[in-house]
Order: structure tokens, then C-alpha cells, then sequence
């Protein structure tokens, strides 16, 4: 009689995880190379699959707003591996939980997937995604993905409720991981010792696009990552206190960590940035009725005090708050003032050439699919003329402009979808800030703020439709989850599962 050999369940999971472990070992003692990289993060995401399970909705809100890059090919933004992820886990649950519903918001589903069809036929009509990745002649294909992602995005995060006992936590979940930005400036200033760091965030500016700006050239050191790090900052303590709350002088550490916020933001030396800021902190000062308080008079004191204060020592500020402040009409470094006016005038050379451009893909839009290889002669062109030439950024499609990045790419059909979403978008937070429970007014009146000053961004300042469409999308889901299951009268049929995130 042939005997059996048992094989007990501890022996069976050692004999996996010692060759697993080798393995990774093995990967990990090469990791610059790509292909160790992509094994080893699979390997990770295959053993982190329970916790996507169970958590992939707070892990979606965790890395909305952080900077983090895996590296895999191309370098997606993680938000976006994590919008596609925690998609299909909530389509998962629909299909084996029928008490498991995706939130009813027909004012913004509408407008959401009639942009969604418009973006997908031309897609198909201009040849493709076109994806460098997949070894594709074509590329321009990670416009389309990151727009995807931002519209799966929306409906992940709309996929589950969030208890009022943990809004405060989840407010922090959402805007705080934007600190992370500052992880990989201070990853390039340490050098190969920090190079492990280079496996969640990029060290270096990931180059699958092209962008040209003169921005980017010059001797200013400008520290972009203080830019997200100070917008984390600025918005979660307007989104968590309100205005009224920051300059609460009983707490003074709001009012220190706001102070610190908005150096930062200029230390970034974007102008767009600051102005940002400002139409937020504006329209919240307005829906807050501030102009009534004796906090509007400190306000304006304050204000007064800072003009002075411009107006006589803002040319022996550090460059890069010099350029972002160089909108003002205040004395500044004459070579700083003149590498500003510089990009503004290269911006609107560009317009002016695209513009004539307009009528013919107002029916049918040119798409994000080009080629390679043209775009590398239109590069050469711009540097065999010895300048910075705004005709290649124009021929990737980096307009820097709010409207031509969404007409140009798609149309007059892609703009009236587009700004029926932005439109609605904005009719639910509205609805929302005036019709929710009152324990979410202040975050209501926070999203619908900052929603408003992107879309004044967006279309009068700068903008780009890859990279603003998930900061709406964003917003608008974050919303829908936080008041989806508060009230009936904001349109958001659903049944009672509000405590019921996942089915594992």
C-alpha cells in the first residue's frame, strides 16, 4: 500500500514564501532596473490585495491629493491605479451584494458620461490611444488614461458613504497626503541615499509628455513641492475649521500653520498658485457673510500693513516670492519681472497661433494621439532657433489654457459636455452647502469654494484638462460621499448601507 505524504498548512505557506522572499531579494538588490521594479510591485499588489479589498475606499481619498508615482511604465499617478482599482471592487460588491448601490446623482452622472462617450469616440476617430508603453508608433494616450481614471475616480468615490463621525477624519485623509509633495525634493536633496524612495515617488519629473514652458528654465530655484505641501495645508484648515476657525486667536496654532502655508506658497513662485489661494479664501470670506464682523477690520488692517510692507521692501524678498507676487503693481528684480512677462508673452504667442486652429476641430477634435517622431523634428526646429518655442508644446497639446485644452482635443461637443458638467457640478455643491445636515456646512462651503475658484482658474488664469479634470472630478465624488446619506432632498437616492463599504 503506497503511503501519503501530508503536507501540513504551515509547511505548505513556508514552502511559498521562502522562494517568494529569494525572489524579491533577488529583484530588490537591482532595483533601478524597470523589470525588477514592476515585479517586485506586483508581488506587493498581489499580497496587498485583502487590503484593497476591504479598504480601498479610504486608500482612494488617501492618495487623491498625495504625490505619489509608482514606478511602473509610464509612471501613473497612484490615484489613479487606485480609482481603477477601487471601481471595479465596488462593481464587484454590486454584483454579489444587492443592498451594495452606487449613490443615484443623475445632475452630475448626466453631464459626467455624455463627456465620457465624447471623449471615447474621438479616441477611436484620431487613431487611438496610442500608448509609448505598449511600444505604440503614436503616443499622447496618457491624456486619455488620467481622464479615465479622474471619471472612475468620481464614481469610486461616490461608491460609498462616509459616517458623520468620521468626516474630520476623512477631511484630513483627502487634503493632507498633498504634504507628500515634498517628499521628492527632499528625496533629490539627499541624493542615492534616499533612492528607495524613487519606488512610490518620482525623484526625478517623469518626461512621457512633452512640456515646454520657460518657466522651467532660468537660475531661479523655485521649490515646486512647496506648492502642493502649502495647498494641503492651506485647504485642510479652511476645509476643517472655516475661515473663522483659522483666526481663532484662543487656538493660535491654526493661524501659525496658515501663516507658514501661504510662505510656502509663494517660496513655489507660481503666480497661478497664489491667486488660487486667494480666489478661495475670497469666496469663502463672501459665503461666510465675514464683511459683517469686526474680522473683516482686522482683515483689512492686516491687508493694509502687507501692501505697505510690499510696496517698500518686496524687491529684497527672495526671487521666487518675487515672481509670484510679480502680478502686483510693487517694485520687484527687474530680471525677475522680465522672465515673468516673458512666459505670459510665450503663452500668448502660442494662443494667438492655435487659435486660428479652433474652427477646424470644432466638429471632430484632433485627440491626444500624435507622432513621435514629428514632435521630436517640431523639438529640434525650437532648438536649432536657439529659443524656447511654444510650437511643440502646441503641437502635444500643452496649450496652457483652460478652454483650448478641451475644444482643440475634443471639440465643440467635448466643451458643451464639459461645461455642463462644471455647471452642474456646481448647481449639487451648491445644493448641498445650502440644503445639507448642518454638520457638514462648513465642508460643504469649503468644496463648493475651492470648486469655484478651480473653475475660475481653469478658464481665465491656466489650465489644462488632464490635470484639472481629477480635481473636479475629485471633489465632486468626496462631496457625494460625505452627503449621500444625510438627506433626501440633495438628490442622492440610496438605500440604508451607509456602514456597509465592502463585502470581502
Amino acid at each position: 500500500m503506497a503511503s501519503t505524504f501530508a503536507v501540513t498548512r504551515n509547511h505548505l505557506i513556508f514552502g511559498l514564501c521562502l522562494p517568494l522572499a529569494v525572489l524579491l531579494g533577488y529583484m530588490l538588490a537591482d532595483i533601478d532596473d524597470p523589470a525588477s521594479r514592476l515585479v517586485v510591485l506586483i508581488a506587493l499588489g498581489v499580497l496587498a490585495a485583502p487590503v484593497l479589498m476591504r479598504w480601498h475606499h479610504p486608500l482612494l481619498i488617501l492618495s487623491w491629493n498625495m504625490a505619489a508615482q509608482p514606478a511602473l511604465p509610464g509612471s501613473p499617478h497612484l490615484w489613479s491605479l487606485l480609482a481603477m482599482l477601487s471601481l471595479f471592487f465596488a462593481v464587484l460588491n454590486r454584483s454579489v451584494n444587492p443592498g451594495y448601490q452606487f449613490a443615484y446623482v443623475p445632475q452630475i452622472v448626466r453631464p459626467m458620461l455624455a463627456f465620457a462617450i465624447v471623449v471615447l469616440v474621438t479616441m477611436f476617430l484620431t487613431g487611438g490611444i496610442g500608448l509609448r508603453i505598449f511600444g505604440s508608433s503614436a503616443v499622447g494616450g496618457r491624456g486619455y488614461f488620467y481622464i479615465f481614471a479622474a471619471i472612475a475616480g468620481f464614481f469610486a468615490l461616490s461608491s460609498v458613504s462616509i459616517p458623520q463621525e468620521r468626516v474630520p477624519l476623512y477631511i484630513a485623509l483627502f487634503f493632507l497626503p498633498g504634504l507628500t509633495s515634498m517628499v521628492s525634493q527632499l528625496a533629490g536633496w539627499l541624493g542615492p541615499k534616499a533612492r528607495f524612495v524613487g519606488l512610490l515617488f518620482p525623484v526625478g519629473m517623469p518626461s512621457d509628455e512633452f512640456v515646454a514652458d520657460p518657466n522651467l528654465s532660468g537660475d531661479m530655484l523655485r521649490v515646486g513641492g512647496l506648492v502642493g505641501a502649502s495647498f494641503a495645508l492651506i485647504f485642510w484648515l479652511l476645509a476643517r475649521f472655516g475661515t473663522v476657525g483659522v483666526f481663532d486667536l484662543v487656538r493660535p496654532w491654526r493661524l501659525l500653520l496658515l501663516l507658514a502655508g501661504v510662505v510656502g506658497l509663494t517660496l513655489g513662485g507660481f503666480r497661478s498658485a497664489f491667486l488660487l489661494t486667494a480666489g478661495v479664501f475670497f469666496i469663502l470670506f463672501s459665503f461666510e457673510k465675514l464683511w459683517r464682523t469686526r474680522l473683516s477690520l482686522v482683515l483689512l488692517g492686516l491687508g493694509l500693513v502687507a501692501g505697505i510692507g510690499l510696496v517698500g521692501f518686496a524687491d529684497r524678498l527672495p526671487l521666487p516670492v518675487q515672481r509670484t507676487l510679480s502680478f502686483l503693481p510693487v517694485k520687484i528684480d527687474p530680471v525677475t519681472r522680465q522672465m515673468a512677462e516673458y512666459s505670459t508673452e510665450w503663452r500668448i504667442e502660442m494662443w494667438k497661433s492655435v487659435l486660428p486652429e479652433v474652427p477646424k476641430y470644432l466638429l471632430k477634435g484632433k485627440g491626444y494621439s500624435y507622432s513621435a517622431d514629428d514632435l521630436f523634428m517640431t523639438q529640434m526646429e525650437g532648438t536649432r532657433a536657439g529659443t524656447v518655442s511654444y510650437q511643440a508644446a502646441a503641437f502635444a497639446g500643452d496649450y496652457h489654457n483652460g478652454p483650448l485644452s478641451v475644444i482643440i482635443p475634443f471639440g465643440a461637443a467635448g466643451m458643451l459636455a464639459f461645461v455642463w458638467l462644471l455647471f452642474a457640478g456646481s448647481r449639487f455643491l451648491y445644493s448641498v452647502y445650502r440644503e445639507g445636515p448642518p454638520e457638514l456646512r462648513g465642508i460643504n462651503r469649503f468644496i463648493l469654494a475651492l470648486f469655484l475658484a478651480r473653475v475660475l482658474l481653469f478658464f481665465f488664469i491656466f489650465g489644462s484638462l488632464t490635470n484639472d479634470l481629477f480635481h473636479f472630478a475629485g471633489l465632486l465624488g468626496f462631496s457625494v460621499a460625505l452627503n449621500r446619506a444625510a438627506q433626501r432632498p440633495l438628490e442622492i437616492a440610496e438605500p440604508d448601507v451607509a456602514r456597509s463599504e465592502v463585502a470581502t
